[in-house]
C-alpha cells in the first residue's frame, strides 16, 4: 500500500441520492467523493456486519463533513494468456487505481435526544418493547426536529454523565476501515485529521442569526446563541470502544447502552481544547 491521502467532502445537498441503490449506480449530481464513502460504508456495515443497504444513508449526511482515506491499489484488469504450447498470447495488465479504504463523517448539532437506555433502533426509530428488560417505548428518535420554516430547532436534552443536556456538541461517526487495510493505523488517521479540522474551524458550524432568527434557536438573546465549545460524542459500537478510549474519549455511563440495527452502542465523549487563536478563526 502507498502512501495515503484524505479528502474532505464537505456539506452538500444530496436530494438526488437513491436508497439501497449501490454507491456506483447513483445520479451524477451525487459527489464522487460522497459515493467514495459510501462505497467503504457499504463494505463494512452492510456487507459485513448486515445493516440494512437503506438504513445506511440518513437525513445527516447531507448536512456532514465526510472524510474518506485512498490508497493507491494495483488492480489485474487482464489475466495472463497462454497458448497450448505455453506461450503468452495476451499478456498480464495491470493498473492503478485510488481506492477507497476509509471513512468517518463529523454530524454538527442539533441532534437527536440520546438514544434511551435498553431501547432498540433501526433505521433511527426507536423499537416499543424492552432490550434485557428495560422498557423501550415507542417514541422515534429520528434526526432533530425542525420548525415551520424547516430549520433545525435547537432543544434541550436529557442530561448524562458527561452531558448536561444543554452545551451544543459535534459527532463523530460511520467510522469505517474496508478490512483489507485494518491494522495500519487508518482509523486513527481519520479521527486526528477530523479533530485537527474543528480545532481549525470551531466555529465552522455554529448558527447564523440572519439566516435562522433567534426563536428557532431557542434563543432569547444573541448571547444565548448556542455555539461549540469543543465537546465531541460518538455512539460507538461497543466492541470498539476501546478504539475510541485511545483516541481520547470516555465512556458516558448515564447514556446507557442500546442497539442500533441490532449491535449494541455506548455514548462516549471528549472535550478539545480550543485556543484562543482557534477559537477566534
Amino acid at each position: 500500500m502507498g502512501t495515503p491521502f484524505i479528502s474532505l467532502q464537505e456539506p452538500t445537498p444530496l436530494d438526488d441520492y437513491l436508497l439501497g441503490r449501490p454507491h456506483d449506480a447513483q445520479p451524477p449530481s451525487i459527489p464522487k467523493s460522497f459515493s467514495d464513502a459510501m462505497e467503504v460504508r457499504t463494505a463494512v456495515f452492510i456487507e459485513e456486519q448486515g445493516v440494512p443497504a437503506e438504513n445506511e444513508f440518513d437525513a445527516d449526511d447531507s448536512r456532514c463533513c465526510h472524510w474518506v482515506v485512498y490508497a493507491s491499489v494495483n488492480q489485474v484488469v487482464q489475466e495472463e494468456v497462454v497458448d497450448a504450447n505455453g506461450n503468452i498470447t495476451t499478456p498480464r495488465r495491470s493498473s492503478t487505481r485510488s481506492t477507497p479504504i476509509g471513512t468517518v463523517r463529523l454530524v454538527p448539532f442539533p441532534h437527536a435526544p440520546h438514544p434511551k437506555d435498553g431501547g432498540e433502533y433501526w433505521d433511527g426509530m426507536l423499537k416499543g418493547g424492552a432490550v434485557d428488560g428495560v422498557e423501550g417505548g415507542d417514541a422515534t428518535a429520528g434526526p432533530p426536529g425542525r420548525g415551520e420554516d424547516g430549520i433545525l430547532l435547537h432543544e434541550a436534552d436529557r442530561a448524562t454523565s458527561l452531558h448536561d443536556g444543554k452545551e451544543p456538541y459535534v459527532k463523530l461517526g460511520r467510522l469505517a476501515v474496508v478490512k483489507e487495510f485494518r491494522g495500519h493505523g487508518i482509523a486513527k488517521l481519520l479521527v486526528g485529521q477530523a479533530l485537527g479540522w474543528l480545532r481549525k474551524n470551531p466555529t465552522y458550524f455554529d448558527p447564523s442569526i440572519k439566516e435562522q432568527g433567534l426563536e428557532s434557536l431557542g434563543a432569547a438573546s444573541e448571547k444565548d446563541i448556542p455555539k461549540w465549545g469543543g465537546l465531541v460524542c460518538v455512539h460507538s459500537q461497543e466492541q470498539v470502544t476501546g478504539t475510541w478510549e485511545r483516541f481520547g474519549f470516555n465512556v458516558d455511563e448515564e447514556m446507557g447502552r442500546w442497539k442500533e440495527e441490532g449491535i449494541w452502542h455506548r455514548g462516549m465523549f471528549m472535550r478539545l481544547e480550543l485556543g484562543g487563536d482557534e477559537a477566534s478563526s
